[in-house]
């Protein structure tokens, strides 16, 4: 016989697993309960958080094309779910202003800037991906001319901040780039020169170097002497590099000198996570074009926001390693083995590529917009959480 109290515990289970199952189960969407979601707002960087339910039969529809947007997103812009209908999460439901279910919201910049509602009743991945990776904000000096480079350098000495300039042969700026911007703003001045051929680099006393090659310059707090960084193009190694030149715990040289001795050590995880995402390339890859038949031409042409990555967050190809040829490296030459889930994420490219690319801001016809299911009425609770810091 189950006594009330066991009874209200396996619904609070009940409610958690169904909440998660909502999503595929190799998903890189992760559930946020209140101190999760106050610890992801303290890092003051763009993320999408959808609050769910799991009755919802919406949300049930909607989850499995936001893991695949979440997966084209990954690991630039986290993707976070709240399970609304637990009810430890109820008060961050009611703060967050959620009536409806599913909920969508981009956080530009944390806590630091208001949360940017999903409107559109098109929920594909293709819709949220251009949702969030559109708009993080905007922090990045475009250098159209090579004369544009030393005016930049000698202005920005005066603010007294680290300067990065990325010399990049993408036609956009790279969305990792534009993501490091966006989390270092206020404190590096961030700048992206296009060098197409080479030319730039040579003109500075650089190689032309090869098709998907970037550079990362990088000017001390009011100098104007360029240093190449010389670790990986990778969004922690860049992350932990940009924050040691902040710190300033050591001169940028020896600085330098410890990133140029990092291994790239590549992660059975990440990359099955990569095998993933070479699937959806075509479909959420968009590099900014106007419709899906433009992407593989796009792609083809080596256009991508993510700026070439050969790994999740990173510019350019796997680094090899010294004295080994480009056809040394097993890992970054040979074809990915496509596994059965990534096969299964390639249908979303076969069903998407046939339709124009949807645009995340307009409103659709209201017959075509489905109807959101709304949440209980809850009374606003008395008193804050007790967890909170």
């Amino acid at each position: 016989m189950w006594n009330t109290q066991t009874i209200a515990v396996a619904l609070a289970l009940y409610s958690t697993f169904a909440s998660a199952a909502i999503f595929p189960k190799d998903t890189v969407v992760k559930m946020l309960d209140p101190k999760g979601f106050r610890k992801v707002m303290k890092a003051n960087e763009t993320a999408m958080v959808a609050f769910v339910a799991p009755w919802c039969g919406h949300c049930q529809r909607m989850a499995p094309e936001y893991s695949k947007a979440a997966l084209g997103l990954y690991p630039l812009i986290p993707t976070y779910a709240v399970d609304c209908d637990a009810e430890a999460n109820k008060r961050l439901c009611h703060d967050q202003g959620v009536q409806g279910f599913p909920t969508v919201k981009l956080y530009p910049r944390g806590k630091q800037l208001d949360p940017i509602t999903y409107e559109s009743g098109d929920r594909s991945a293709s819709s949220f991906f251009y949702f969030a990776s559109r708009r993080v904000p905007n922090h990045v000096k475009k250098i159209g001319q090579l004369e544009g480079i030393e005016h930049w350098v000698e202005e920005t000495a005066k603010s007294g901040k680290p300067r990065a300039l990325l010399l990049t042969k993408e036609k956009i700026i790279p969305l990792l780039w534009t993501v490091l911007g966006n989390k270092f703003a206020g404190k590096i001045e961030l700048a992206s020169h296009r060098d197409r051929k080479g030319k730039s680099s040579v003109a500075m006393g650089y190689e032309a170097g090869e098709q998907k090659a970037s550079k990362v310059i990088i000017y001390a707090p009011g100098s104007t002497t360029p240093v190449r960084y010389e670790g990986i193009n990778k969004l922690d190694s860049l992350s932990n590099f940009f924050q040691s030149v902040i710190d300033g715990t050591a001169d940028l040289d020896t600085v330098n000198k410890e990133a140029s001795a990092e291994e790239f050590v590549p992660d059975e995880k990440e990359l099955e996570i990569e095998r993933k995402q070479e699937a959806q390339r075509i479909a959420l890859a968009h590099g900014g074009f106007a419709n899906f038949i433009d992407f593989e031409d796009a792609l083809k042409k080596g256009h991508n926001p993510h700026g070439a990555q050969g790994y999740p967050g990173m510019m350019g190809d796997i680094p090899k390693k010294e004295g080994e040829s480009k056809s040394g490296s097993k890992e970054a030459t040979e074809p990915m083995v496509e596994t059965g889930e990534a096969k299964a994420q390639a249908t979303f490219v076969a069903s998407s590529a046939e339709e124009p690319a949807p645009s995340a801001t307009a409103t659709p016809e209201p017959s075509e917009v489905p109807k959101e299911e709304t949440a209980a009425s809850e009374p606003e609770p008395a008193s804050a959480p007790k967890d909170e810091l």
